[in-house]
């Protein structure tokens, strides 16, 4: 078919702004206004929403991060935490001078002095442990160790200690043993981690903080056991939080 003798033809020149209509250019929008989706009506913010796009896309929130509800449909925000594998990873809490949850072969003291735990995760607490010719561990067992079927499980713990390879992880699960490497010597608090990837059936699974080589002093704090099972992805990757749409008005 053609088009109408009355039709209108041929192509705007890309310096021609369009004036008129729902489609007319009504110029930038202010990053601190909000404006409107057009195709479903949500609340939307060009600045909120290219933060979204920079710092969220692709991502996926495992166990043991902390995740922030912006609540953007008007409510207010809320942060918190979802369902972590260690208890008291952070060595906040203790009861008679041992860390709560935990299971120790000889024995680690409580430290609240500023420099000598890691305040990244917002607490006061570090555990320190003191090894002097004798072995030192701590340890958790998994409660419900199925849960871990066929995961990629990270043990990471911050550690502090002036001298080399007091520290290291270990894992077992299924009774087979994993370890990572020794601490090197710092001022600061550094990561260890070790990375394992489970069975398709796990039966028993444990970690455990050592110092098992050599004699030093060692601070820990930030233990945390995560695994890949039952992940939240992000689903919207730009534009509009509900629907993904940037037709704004």
């Amino acid at each position: 078919m053609h088009p109408s003798s009355t039709a209108k033809s041929g192509h705007l020149d890309s310096s021609d702004v369009i004036s008129k209509g729902v489609n007319r250019d009504i110029g930038p929008f202010s990053a601190t206004k909000d404006v409107y989706c057009r195709q479903c009506g949500f609340i939307c913010n060009l600045s909120r929403d290219l933060k979204n796009l920079d710092e969220f896309v692709g991502e996926t929130a495992g166990q043991g991060f902390i995740v922030t509800d912006h609540d953007y449909d008007g409510g207010s925000r809320t942060t918190s935490s979802l369902s972590l594998e260690l208890a008291n990873g952070s060595f906040e809490d203790w009861t008679a001078g041992s860390p709560d949850d935990w299971t120790l072969v000889g024995s680690v003291t409580q430290t609240t002095t500023e420099g000598y735990y890691d305040p990244s995760d917002g607490g006061v607490s570090s555990a320190a442990v003191v090894r002097s010719g004798s072995d030192i561990s701590s340890s958790q067992a998994m409660s419900t160790p199925s849960d871990f079927n066929g995961n990629i499980v990270v043990f990471r713990a911050r550690v502090k200690s002036l001298t080399n390879e007091v520290i290291r992880l270990r894992m077992d699960i299924n009774g087979v043993t994993h370890y990572s490497s020794y601490n090197a010597a710092q001022q600061r608090f550094r990561e260890l981690s070790l990375t394992v990837i489970c069975p398709a059936t796990v039966s028993s699974l444990t970690v455990y903080v050592l110092a098992d080589n050599a004699n030093g002093t060692a601070y820990i704090d930030q233990a945390i056991l995560a695994r890949s099972g039952n992940p939240t992805t992000a689903v919207i990757h730009s534009g509009c939080p509900q629907c993904g749409s940037h037709n704004y008005y």
